[in-house]
């Protein structure tokens, strides 16, 4: 089950960075950009976005959408990506599994770059491209994305940047619903190997056993052999010396058994 996720409105912050701190966010951002018409626009959006006129945001499954509150009017903007389907899910949920450190760094707030990378070789991705978005407004202006949809857009980033598991529910599924079935499937699986190897004592028993037969000491008598190896040690090794040390080891070992 995906919920929707609102998000507090923004108050005006003259000079906020708009490019988004982390890779993810950036990427995002530099999506928008590209995938713009006019710059003077997205110079518009940055404004508004800094401005305090948009919002509160709302995540949900393949949709971004917010009220923005100019002067003149109130509009209304919704950005629609794509969803993934349940083969990419599919994808995601094995790549999860495969490496206990992405579900790590995503329960930290990170969305780890080797993630992504492991995902691009299965061609994957939960960051959305915005060449594929369909960004849509109450506005009657011909520029895509408009100025408001460029501010949601830019404010989007900026939340993204703070929570980048609101990337898996625009894909389509609650983030920590699918963290918490891979820790889960990992305990599980964990559990089942270590049962199967393992079956369980109580202390009583283990101390009540009888031990097995301790190793047969060697045979203490007969004159040791000394080793060939020795005859052919270099000249800085005292081989004489060695082989002294060795019998009279020996000996004194025969001694105490």
């Amino acid at each position: 089950m995906t919920d929707a996720v609102t998000l507090p409105r923004f108050p005006a912050q003259k000079g906020r960075r708009t490019r988004g701190k982390t890779w993810w966010a950036q990427r995002w951002v530099d999506d928008v950009e590209h995938a713009a018409l006019d710059s003077d626009t997205l110079k518009r959006g940055r404004a508004y976005a800094r401005g305090g006129v948009v919002g509160p945001l709302t995540f949900a499954a393949g949709l971004v959408s917010a009220d923005v509150h100019t002067d003149e009017e109130s509009l209304h903007v919704r950005i629609r990506v794509d969803q993934l389907d349940e083969r990419q899910w599919g994808e995601v949920l094995a790549t999860l599994a495969s490496r206990s450190g992405h579900v790590a760094q995503l329960s930290s707030g990170t969305l780890p770059r080797e993630l992504d990378d492991d995902l691009a070789a299965v061609d994957v991705s939960l960051v959305p491209s915005m060449f594929d978005a369909d960004a849509t407004c109450t506005c009657e202006e011909w520029d895509v994305p408009c100025r408001h949809a460029a501010a949601v857009l830019y404010q989007a980033a900026w939340v993204l940047d703070e929570d980048p598991l609101l990337f898996f529910l625009l894909r389509g599924r609650e983030g920590q619903e699918v963290l918490q079935l891979r820790h889960g499937a990992h305990e599980e699986t964990t559990r089942s190997s270590f049962d199967a190897s393992h079956s369980p004592v109580s202390a009583s028993d283990a101390y009540s056993a009888v031990p097995g037969p301790l190793p047969v000491p060697p045979c203490s008598g007969g004159t040791p052999v000394r080793p060939r190896w020795l005859d052919d040690a270099p000249p800085e090794i005292q081989a004489d010396a060695v082989w002294s040390a060795i019998v009279t080891a020996i000996s004194r070992y025969g001694d105490r058994v």
